[in-house]
């Protein structure tokens, strides 16, 4: 049974190997004048929460987590999103119940996207044409199998668990995450 999330932390994943983004990182091109993974950086800092930590694989983006309030916590570079969900989830405070996940290449979601979901119980995550996405609401008593998942997929076998009620629907449009330079054109037509 679901329980109510007493401490949280708040992880971001913020170490992708931008391939399809070409040569530059993407967590630092510019939206509205800042590094992209800012945005995600912004809005974890203003989550109430015991621990904000930041997976990150360079400094740049290391010290955008830090100027953000977010620990942040070093891998190495081109490593999967399974292997940073792990390195979050390791680094947690022990004494959190749960853990809000994000990802720094998601800049368009709202702080009110967050609180309807921390309204709700472990496990909980958004929804996109009723699949479950993130971010995502994990419990502690995911956080074993978590730290045995492998590939590139994160979390999303298990947030596949989750039954409709645990999920938020969101516009897609703030769910948008950006891959390529293209999907930084298309901002101002939102």
């Amino acid at each position: 049974m679901p329980e109510t999330v007493d401490v949280l932390g708040v992880i971001v994943l913020a170490a992708g190997s931008s391939r399809r983004f070409g040569e530059d990182d993407k967590l630092l091109a510019d939206l509205c004048n800042e590094p992209l993974v800012t945005f995600a950086f912004q809005l974890a800092a203003n989550v109430p929460a015991a621990a904000r930590l930041a997976v990150v694989s360079s400094e740049a983006v290391a010290d955008l987590a830090r100027a953000a309030g977010l620990h942040p916590i070093r891998i190495p570079q081109g490593e999967t999103q399974s292997f940073s969900l792990r390195a979050g989830i390791r680094a947690l405070d022990p004494r959190c119940d749960a853990s809000l996940i994000l990802l720094g290449d998601m800049p368009f979601l709202l702080g009110d996207d967050l609180a309807k979901l921390l309204e709700m119980k472990a496990p909980a995550c958004a929804a996109l044409a009723g699949k479950p996405v993130v971010p995502a609401l994990l419990p502690r008593d995911w956080f074993d199998e978590i730290l045995t998942l492998s590939g590139d997929c994160g979390a999303r076998s298990l947030l596949e668990r989750t039954e409709a009620y645990q999920r938020i629907s969101l516009p897609a449009s703030r769910l948008r995450d950006i891959d390529e330079p293209s999907d930084l054109l298309g901002f101002h037509e939102q």
